[in-house]
This record gives structure tokens, C-alpha cells and sequence, in this order.
């Protein structure tokens, strides 16, 4: 695995693969690697200029089917669910990856149009929507994998019932502190979705990976209330030392594709303090092992959608 890279990806050819935040950073080099050996990548954003520049890029890496663009914001529940429509119209109930990779951080205090703080909204509430609304074309499909990126911010994450009221609606706002619970929320989400599939004897599995630190235009949100000039420093230093967007998909791309992944596992990069190189296994907190941590974030999912989760 230490050696593992995008050329080592199994042919895709037949399969479809759905990537959220797929116009940019990660997404956008995950959707490339897939497009090139052969999927049918299904991208979505929320930009409709940036969605059709990342749907060119795709398109010209692709070596079999073309790429399909769906409009969705994961922050607008209604955008979710009629990008669920839309995604299982396109893909015939066939979905052999989703990858939930489509995240802000640390960003400014704002609402989403359900009126869910914008990390929550972003990060765990509407990539659970887009899951189980997408379930049934997952789990009728051979061997297919649901693969939720999380991050090494989770190790700072701590919630209770009472913490995650709180962050939803704003109070005590702490936007680094939000970041690192949800992040936790997408490692105990992606468990629990795992437990399902057991539970209903279904070949999906569910995994969960990070990119390290990885230079993205996801780091220009954390310093949008700084002076321009720190803004153009901080963003500057980060892409000087963040390894590759390429290299950072790598992880994502190991869970989604490598054979002999197993359920529940997480994957990160293998050096220097899982920050760069090849796929590893990644460390999790405690907390990120904790069953009813995980029944919580079930539970707030559930109540903010509005969807039930599908029984056993």
C-alpha cells in the first residue's frame, strides 16, 4: 500500500461513480482518475460555471463513457432530493461509488436554506440525505462502496446531544471547533451506514478516508475574515507545503477502488503524521469508535432531513 498510486486503480469500465464537489481540489482529481480507467463519473456541484469547466476536464480524461454534471448544494435539502432524482435517472439505478467528498471549512457563521449552520448543513446533513436517498441503486448494484471523506481535524472533535443543538443553530459559534465535529460526524455516519449493510446482508461496504494536508481552495474559507493580505499569505503558505490535490485523492481513490477494502475501515496518507504520501490505514480518536456517538449523529440526521433512514 505504500506504494499504491492512481495507476494502480482497477478498470472502472461499466461502473458509475458519483462524486459531490467534484469541481475542484479532490473531487475534481478523484473524478479525473475514475473517468480514466473507465467509469461513468457523475459529478456534482453547486457552481454552474465551475461544474462545466470540471465536466470538461473530466470529459477529456475519460476513456469510456461520458460524464454527467448534476446541479446540487449540499446546504439546500431541496437541491439534495431532486439531485437524488436526477442521479439515480442518469446512472439507471446502477451506483457502484459515491463518494461524499464535497465539504467546507471553518467558514464564516451562515445558514443553509433550512437554516442548519453551513458546516453541519455541508458536511454530515446533506451528504446523508444524498445517502440514503441513494441507497436503493447502491445496494442492488454488485460490489458497489460508499466512501466518506473526513479529516485529521476530526481527532479535535467532541459533541453531545446538547453540543450539536448548539452548533446547528449557531450559538457559542467556534467555526474550527463545528469543523473538527463534523468531521467526527462523517467518520461515526460512515459506520453506521457500514452497520446497515450488515445488517440487511447487502455487498455494499462502507469506508472512510482523509487527504491529509492537501492544497485545495477549501483553505481560502478559513481566513475569509482576515485583512486581504493575510488572506493571500495564508493561502499562499498552504499551497506551498499541501502536497498535490492528485496526491490528496489518492486515499479516496484506495477506499473506493483497491481490492480487499473492508467495511468501516479509514484510510489516510502514510507519512509524515498521515499529512502526505501513498494510502495507509488511518489513526481515528476514541470517539470516532463510540456506537451511541454514532446513534446521535443518526439521529440528528434524521431529524434535520426529515429522512428516515432505511430499516434493516
Amino acid at each position: 500500500m505504500s506504494t499504491w498510486s492512481a495507476a494502480d486503480v482497477p478498470d472502472q469500465t461499466g461502473r458509475t461513480a458519483v462524486i459531490t464537489g467534484a469541481s475542484s481540489g479532490i473531487g475534481m482529481a478523484a473524478a479525473e482518475v475514475l473517468a480514466a480507467h473507465g467509469a461513468r463519473v457523475v459529478l456534482t456541484a453547486r457552481n454552474a460555471e465551475r461544474g462545466a469547466a470540471a465536466l470538461a476536464r473530466v470529459e477529456a480524461a475519460a476513456t469510456s463513457a461520458a460524464p454527467a454534471l448534476v446541479m446540487l448544494d449540499l446546504a439546500d435539502l431541496s437541491t439534495v432530493n431532486a439531485g437524488v432524482s436526477d442521479i439515480r435517472s442518469l446512472s439507471d439505478d446502477r451506483i457502484d461509488l459515491l463518494v461524499n467528498n464535497a465539504g467546507i471549512m471553518a467558514s464564516p457563521l451562515e445558514y443553509s436554506a433550512q437554516g442548519i449552520e453551513s458546516q453541519w448543513a455541508t458536511n454530515v446533513i446533506g451528504p446523508a440525505a444524498l445517502t440514503w436517498g441513494l441507497l436503493p441503486a447502491l445496494v442492488t448494484t454488485a460490489a458497489s462502496r460508499v466512501v466518506m471523506v473526513s479529516s485529521l481535524a476530526h481527532f479535535g472533535g467532541r459533541f453531545t446531544a446538547n453540543r450539536i443543538d448548539a452548533d446547528v443553530t449557531g450559538l457559542d459559534y467556534n467555526r474550527w471547533g463545528i469543523y473538527g465535529r463534523t468531521k467526527l460526524a462523517n467518520l461515526l455516519f460512515a459506520r453506521e451506514v457500514e452497520k446497515h449493510f450488515r445488517r440487511a446482508g447487502a455487498a455494499t461496504l462502507a469506508a472512510s478516508a482523509h487527504p491529509g494536508f492537501s492544497s485545495t481552495n477549501v483553505a481560502s474559507t478559513s481566513v475569509e475574515r482576515y485583512p486581504e493580505a493575510v488572506q493571500r499569505a495564508a493561502v499562499a503558505a498552504y499551497g506551498a507545503v499541501g502536497q498535490p490535490a492528485a496526491i490528496g485523492a489518492l486515499p479516496i481513490l484506495f477506499a473506493a477502488t483497491a481490492p480487499g477494502v473492508r467495511g468501516a475501515q479509514y484510510f489516510g496518507p502514510g507519512d509524515l503524521f498521515e499529512t502526505r504520501g501513498a494510502p495507509a490505514k488511518a489513526a481515528r480518536s476514541g470517539a470516532a469508535r463510540r456506537n451511541d456517538l454514532g446513534a446521535l449523529v443518526l439521529r440528528i440526521c434524521e431529524e434535520l432531513t426529515g429522512v428516515a433512514r432505511p430499516a434493516s
